[in-house]
């Protein structure tokens, strides 16, 4: 037996032994699980590929592939799935629970709009975060929006914390699963903003496929002045499309037409120079200053 396996079954067996100290910890798992099953069908339906479930003490979630080569309306289709099943269930559940009414079905109303709510919050590593990165990438660059995501994402860890520490206080209740949730979202954000970079770079592979499944990628065209460094102009980059950067001097004259391509082979070969240093280096300018390689007949 694998050991990626092993360790599923020990959570698994894990998650059992909680749940039979706990009826209400069961429960939700069990909708935690349908939740994630929803994405998964849904991202299926797309043609994404699905490669491994992680179990955790806090639920599940579900590695899906080929998800970045999806058109950004059906991305937010399977993001907003999980929500949209859980918000269904409640609402069934709802009407069944006037003609049969017991304490699993009540439980289970109140989960299922805990759920919706919850995951539809705009923090990381919540559905609504990626939801929102979707819907804000369209007007404003994805280094600005991830900024934007990360403030409300401390934002609303800070309330998980003043509400546990509230109701500890004036209630004198202490609820340990809201101070987990945000460590959390803390802790995510914290990874999403330090991996960045090393996202952009290799969002290069996903865009192939996307070109490749789809037949076209669209474009994004940027102008950037050229004393920036490479790493600088990386943090334009938009993951979902294919950047082309006009480098201009001081006296905003075109210098040179950088495509993102290139500025990953410049940032693996030479590091973090200047566009200038890099474009005076180049082979492929001319006198003039622009891309000779754009301009052979």
């Amino acid at each position: 037996m694998k050991k990626d396996v092993k360790k599923i079954l020990a959570e698994i067996i894990l998650i059992l032994l909680i749940s039979s100290y706990n009826s209400m910890f069961g429960i939700a798992f069990v909708w935690v699980i349908l939740h994630e099953l929803m994405h998964i069908f849904i991202a299926h339906i797309y043609g994404c590929k699905f490669y491994n479930i992680n179990f955790h003490i806090f639920g599940m979630n579900a590695e899906l592939g080929d998800i970045n080569s999806l058109k950004e309306k059906e991305k937010v289709i399977v993001y907003f799935s999980g929500a949209l099943f859980n918000i269904i269930a409640a609402i069934i559940l709802y009407i069944l629970n006037f003609r049969y009414n017991n304490n699993f079905i009540d439980t289970s109303i109140n989960l299922n709009i805990g759920l919706a709510v919850f995951n539809l919050l705009p923090a990381y590593p919540l559905d609504g975060s990626r939801i929102l990165e979707i819907l804000l990438t369209k007007r404003i660059l994805f280094k600005k929006v991830q900024k934007i995501i990360s403030i409300i994402s401390y934002i609303v860890a800070g309330l998980f914390i003043s509400i546990g520490i509230f109701n500890y206080i004036f209630l004198h209740s202490i609820n340990f699963s809201i101070f987990i949730g945000a460590a959390i979202i803390i802790y995510i954000t914290r990874m999403e903003v330090h991996t960045s970079m090393y996202i952009t770079m290799g969002n290069i592979v996903k865009k192939r496929n996307k070109i490749l499944k789809n037949n076209y990628i669209e474009n994004k065209t940027i102008s950037v002045y050229y004393k920036q460094g490479l790493v600088n102009v990386l943090a334009l980059v938009d993951r979902n499309k294919f950047n082309t950067f006009y480098i201009l001097d001081d006296d905003m004259k075109l210098i040179y037409i950088l495509n993102e391509d290139e500025l990953i082979d410049a940032l693996k070969s030479y590091g973090n120079m200047t566009l200038e240093e890099y474009v005076k280096q180049n082979p492929n300018v001319t006198k003039s200053g622009l891309n000779n390689k754009l301009y052979k007949s």
